[in-house]
């Protein structure tokens, strides 16, 4: 295990960002005496905060390792200040005890803290139900849809009756896939005027009234991963008051777009679900603020270059941010809801939301942390990337603050 001194470094303690101090770490723990044959990073007064949390990541192995691997995945995670993260990939389902031991194995060697969900049906296909108890014992922390057509109402209740037994949460991406009819952007004037099909919101919300009915009705806890609309979020306020246990999210881009940046055609905001109007956009921070949204999503979603250099309407649907979340959202989330609500709806929540903890940040315990300086500048061209996909919106922008590393599990991860 590497030894090491961070000097000039504010750390994050009693809810805000302390003077400057120099941290010694050894072991993973951040520790009173100086390290002996230690690396030295001068880090000018940025901050060290706690690692981050990711909700929805997909690494595409081993059924599209063409695409992306979970080499590339760990590495971005490292690169972006993620110690770990909820996974679900819609190509690999997670249905059987055979296919989680064989990727809590590849979590294991990676060093970071990896929480798998489990699939509600086998391949995703809403028709058998998965192996939810097998896979409960085994390790998985709830069961997913793998953001896909989890089947009619009668094998959601099948589903959710078996699935309660375990008595771990079930997480949705709430889409009426009939009404949404293939759109990839919001229904309405953007939409006409670009000569685009359009998703309505009720697409989303009709989706989720049902299953918050079927919670309700069988008193299952639940989380609605990216929720995109004011409306979606009137209904789960509504359900946690009638004594539901239900939390949901925001996909980090849908806080930072709407419909209007559409009209540039950037094939990489085709995304799933779709970016919506910019009231909704508001009602989203808005959510954050109040505590109607418990976490920000990364939703890290590669896809390869030539799926997304076409049309927008034939592109693949996603986006990669493990590398460029942090710059991405923190000026804005930071000045809307403080620099303690932040650090949490980027680490704890998250975690917790997942069924685990963030690893603790404070002298004499685990030292998993990021070091950023909000003052600098990102700029995000190919080589941010780990792996080979570039699929990102912000793909040749300035973002407002810099990444100087990450040290997490004891390996520090430079990135300049």
């Amino acid at each position: 295990m590497n030894n090491f001194v961070f000097k000039n470094v504010r750390p994050f303690a009693d809810g805000k960002f302390g003077s400057p101090v120099t941290m010694n770490v050894t072991d993973g723990k951040w520790v009173g005496e100086t390290p002996e044959a230690a690396l030295t990073v001068d880090a000018r007064g940025a901050y060290a905060m706690p690692a981050l949390f990711a909700l929805g990541m997909d690494f595409k192995e081993p059924a599209r390792d063409d695409v992306y691997t979970f080499r590339d995945g760990f590495r971005a995670m490292r690169l972006g200040g993620f110690s770990g993260g909820l996974y679900e990939s819609p190509a690999n389902p997670i249905d059987g005890i055979q296919k989680l031991s064989a990727v809590e194995q590849v979590f294991a060697r990676s060093g970071l803290n990896m929480r798998p969900l489990g699939a509600i049906s086998e391949a995703y296909d809403g028709k058998a139900l998965a192996e939810m108890m097998e896979l409960s014992e085994g390790g998985a922390v709830g069961f997913g849809d793998g953001n896909r057509d989890p089947g009619t109402p009668r094998f959601l209740r099948l589903a959710l009756e078996y699935g309660a037994m375990t008595q771990k949460r079930f997480f949705f991406l709430p889409m009426n896939y009939s009404l949404r009819h293939g759109a990839q952007v919001h229904e309405g004037v953007v939409a006409d005027t670009l000569g685009m099909k359009g998703s309505p919101r009720q697409a989303e919300t009709i989706a989720l009234f049902g299953l918050l009915e079927l919670a309700l009705w069988l008193k299952i806890p639940m989380h609605f991963k990216q929720i995109t609309c004011a409306e979606s979020l009137g209904l789960i306020v509504h359900a946690r008051a009638r004594g539901l246990d239900v939390t949901c999210d925001v996909d980090v881009h849908h806080l930072l777009f709407d419909e209007n940046d559409l009209f540039g055609l950037d094939p990489n905001l085709n995304l799933h679900p779709p970016i919506r109007t910019s009231a909704d956009r508001e009602a989203l921070w808005n959510g954050l603020e109040s505590g109607a949204i418990q976490a920000v999503s990364a939703n890290h979603t590669p896809v390869l270059r030539q799926d997304k250099e076409v049309n927008f309407e034939d592109a693949v649907p996603g986006a990669v941010s493990l590398e460029t979340f942090l710059p991405a959202i923190w000026a804005e989330l930071s000045k809307r809801v403080g620099d303690a609500r932040a650090v949490e709806l980027l680490s704890q929540a998250p975690a917790r939301v997942a069924g685990t903890s963030a690893a603790e940040f404070a002298f004499g315990k685990a030292s998993d942390f990021v070091l950023f300086d909000p003052s600098l500048e990102t700029e995000v061209a190919g080589e941010t990337f780990a792996g080979q996909v570039r699929n990102s919106p912000f793909l040749g922008r300035r973002l407002k603050g810099k990444i100087l590393g990450s040290c997490i599990g004891g390996t520090w991860t430079s990135r300049g």
